[in-house]
């Protein structure tokens, strides 16, 4: 399993990132063993083409292009057979060499075409490209004039929707500085992290407060509702259309009501097509080109690596905007993190190609 060396530029950046949070918070985090949390408890290895969790494949395709296949899901080994037209076996997984051999013979852009249509985590290798500087928060920050400015909460309130690992991570992160967390999952779907590792989860959620909620009633979404309109702080990981199909609009809560901060996660983005698209930890930092190389091609760096990136990224945003004053939504995004990580090494090549 490769991860990132102490000297590599981007666990410098990293630690430039890790030092910002220090900054705003007074609490000191370790860039190494955010990369590392989850894996401590699992003991899990990688192989060359797969990743350290296991569901995510790196596999060539017709046009030499790298794509990941995230199958992290039953409906994602579902959904990548019907296409391949290839049948899911009785433990409904799917025969990798047999999926290995269709991607071989099929175009990228079909695949990635497919995969958006029907929400499948798949990525083509460094298809983001990096578009902030290396001492800008990579995040996208959208200003809102509120209609009334209340105080903030004693202690501060963060009302944490997201689910896995980069938004926990976050409202986590907070909860060391002393933020009230409150943790929110749906009744019928729970957070997929509780059916993993179950040291990782507590050490994710340790501290929080938890609350169940149907979303499928008016009553469940009153009570959400109720949630996010009393807090300071709303952190959610879900594409932008889930908040809408709830009836919530994160704009119009941070102008109305008392939260300061929106923060949303998402793989790709809130706007466009970047919006519908599904994205996890690995794949997305192989769209952000964030991985290890060797002479048989490119490797998955670290376990999920995008996520705790992200994580850290989300924590430090919110509290920049709670120290300047402001009330925003924060869109952080998976794959545009590790594309901002991997631009810092990019950098460093390319000026050691200049000066030989």
């Amino acid at each position: 399993m490769k991860f990132l060396r102490e000297e590599s530029s981007e666990l410098q950046q990293l630690n430039w990132l890790a030092s910002e949070f220090e900054l705003l918070s007074g609490f000191e985090v370790d860039s190494q063993e955010l990369l590392t949390q989850r894996v401590r408890h699992t003991k899990w290895e990688a192989s060359s083409s797969q990743s350290v969790g296991g569901s995510c494949h790196l596999m060539l395709t017709k046009d030499d292009q790298w794509v990941a296949i995230n199958l992290a899901r039953p409906e994602d080994h579902a959904l990548v057979g019907i296409f391949f037209s290839l049948e899911v076996g009785s433990n409904e997984q799917l025969d990798i060499g047999k999926l290995r051999d269709n991607v071989r013979s099929c175009r990228s852009a079909e695949l990635i075409e497919y995969a958006i249509d029907v929400g499948l985590p798949i990525s083509v290798l460094a298809e983001v490209t990096n578009k902030y500087s290396p001492l800008k928060l990579p995040v996208d920050v959208e200003h809102i004039e509120k209609t009334q400015v209340l105080p903030l909460s004693t202690p501060p309130k963060v009302v944490d929707l997201s689910s896995l690992w980069a938004g926990p991570l976050c409202s986590q992160l907070l909860q060391r500085c002393g933020y009230s967390v409150t943790k929110v999952e749906s009744r019928h779907r729970p957070d997929g992290a509780r059916f993993g590792n179950p040291h990782f989860f507590s050490e994710l959620d340790a501290g929080k407060s938890h609350v169940e909620i149907d979303f499928y009633s008016e009553r469940g979404i009153n009570q959400l509702r109720e949630l996010i309109e009393s807090a300071d702080v709303v952190i959610e990981g879900s594409r932008p259309r889930a908040m809408q199909q709830l009836g919530i609009n994160a704009e119009q809560i941070v102008r109305q009501a008392q939260p300061r901060v929106w923060l949303s996660i998402t793989g790709y983005g809130r706007a466009g097509v970047a919006g519908q698209r599904v994205g996890f930890g690995d794949d997305c930092a192989i769209a952000g080109g964030l991985v290890a190389y060797s002479p048989d091609g490119p490797q998955f760096l670290g376990d999920a690596i995008a996520d705790p990136i992200s994580g850290l990224v989300a924590a430090t945003g919110i509290l920049r905007a709670i120290d300047q004053q402001k009330s925003c939504l924060i869109g952080v995004s998976l794959a545009e993190s590790a594309a901002w990580l991997n631009s810092v090494r990019k950098k460093q090549e390319s000026q050691r190609d200049f000066n030989p």
